[in-house]
């Protein structure tokens, strides 16, 4: 497996090994996941095996690739073949462009059944475990969302993105489409979002869901709202009591609202990279920890998404008093003209003067955050790149 410390990538390493398969694989560098794996008897290591007879690789991982090049063997993409991994398994696939990781998580935690998340969730022995009734994560990114065939299938919500894969709104809202014909029971669809009711409505086997106002343990409006769709869910095996019991204990997922720091100032990590995500978080900051002021560091994620969105990204920020902007984290892109940190930079009017920094390195970025904190202040880190060094740097 090439690429086998990614998030999801190693949640189908281990459950591959689980079924019985011989697993190994490479990555560019160690982490938490490649740790986890090692745990668990799957061996990274640098060269493919000799007796290799199947790889399996990251999207990041180009045609390019010596290992690629010169496999002599079957090579997969990873979002065609956990589809294929879950053809014997009463399968949940939670689809939409915001709110995959979270949803699954709670399905995963009222359920206690198997999963494959693209988040690390507190108190979860990893990022994957096998069970006869599986909730999966469906990707979107690379149009794989298309190829799941799950028994119920949830879209949270269907807002353009992935402009590297997907060229126009109507190439991106297609594998949903293709997700919802292959729906065998039920499709649970979000009744407030205008794109996912224009797909879904008038379906036989769509059942909506609707904002309510929950007592759950993680914060946010948009955290209740993925609360009711697993509440719709699980309904089909739990009573509502255990459910309600279930919310108001989820264990929290890393990046998601991470307090990653508590004192003077508090610091807040979270995975947010696209506007509607970022507009949520800023909401969700203000409501329930009250800062005397608000301050954000900003990594772009994709060259193809700040540009598309450039125009959407500082509207976004509104509710910051200050923010700090970092280099595009390209995530295997090529730079691209209007779509890097300085095209974005240029794009915030006057109302913004001397309120939003740029720096090149994220050390220089935190050094200078850090002469800026005062009492009381809240920092958010926000983007899905290496930004997460400075919640490192920011911890206890």
């Amino acid at each position: 497996m090439l690429g086998i410390g990614g998030i999801g990538m190693a949640g189908l390493a281990y459950l591959l090994n689980e079924r019985g398969h011989t697993v190994s694989g490479s990555d560019e560098q160690e982490n938490r996941q490649t740790a986890w794996l090692r745990e668990k008897g799957i061996r990274i290591q640098n060269e493919v095996p000799d007796d290799v007879e199947w790889i399996i690789r990251t999207r990041a991982v180009p045609d390019s690739h010596p290992d690629v090049l010169s496999a002599g063997v079957p090579v997969s993409w990873r979002g065609e073949v956990l589809p294929a991994l879950l053809r014997d398994r009463f399968t949940i696939a939670v689809s939409g462009t915001h709110g995959k990781t979270t949803t699954t998580a709670m399905i995963a935690q009222i359920l206690d059944c198997g999963y494959c998340i693209g988040g690390e969730v507190q108190g979860f022995d990893g990022v994957a475990r096998d069970g006869d009734i599986m909730v999966v994560e469906a990707d979107e990114s690379d149009g794989t969302v298309a190829l799941y065939h799950p028994d119920i299938a949830v879209i949270t919500n269907i807002e353009y993105d992935h402009m590297e894969h997907h060229e126009n709104l109507v190439a991106f809202e297609a594998c949903f489409e293709k997700l919802i014909a292959n729906t065998k029971e039920k499709i649970v669809y979000c009744a407030g979002d205008p794109a996912a009711v224009r797909l879904c409505k008038d379906n036989p086997k769509s059942v909506p869901y609707s904002f309510a106002p929950i007592k759950i343990s993680l914060p946010g409006k948009h955290n209740q709202l993925n609360a009711c769709a697993a509440i719709e869910v699980s309904k089909q095996w739990k009573n509502e009591a255990v459910i309600f019991q279930c919310l108001e204990n989820l264990k929290p997922i890393r990046r998601r609202f991470e307090v990653v720091h508590q004192g003077d100032y508090t610091v807040v990590s979270d995975y947010a990279h696209h506007p509607s995500e970022i507009r949520a978080l800023i909401s969700t900051a203000l409501e329930t920890l009250k800062p005397k002021r608000l301050l954000g560091v900003f990594q772009p994620h994709r060259y193809t998404r700040t540009k598309a969105l450039i125009d959407e990204f500082p509207p976004a920020f509104q509710g910051l008093e200050k923010l700090w902007i970092t280099p595009v984290y390209a995530a295997s892109e090529k730079p691209l003209a209007g779509g890097t940190a300085e095209d974005l930079m240029a794009h915030f009017s006057n109302l913004w003067k001397n309120r939003v920094i740029f720096f090149q390195r994220l050390e220089e970025t935190w050094q200078d955050i850090r002469c800026e904190l005062r009492t009381g202040d809240v920092l958010l880190i926000i983007g899905a790149g290496d930004i997460e060094k400075i919640a490192e740097w920011a911890g206890p």
